[in-house]
């Protein structure tokens, strides 16, 4: 199963998170960020 975010797609949520975080690091720690990608990451 992937996961997509932003029009990226990763084959797990780790891959997706460890390589988007940085885009998103000033506006939300790692952990909120973590809890936003499995609130909106389409799976497919």
């Amino acid at each position: 199963m992937a996961f997509k975010l932003d029009g990226a797609k990763f084959d797990t949520i780790e891959d997706l998170v460890e390589a988007l975080y940085p885009l998103y690091a000033d506006k939300m720690s790692a952990e909120e960020f973590k809890k936003y990608v499995e609130e909106n990451a389409q799976q497919s």
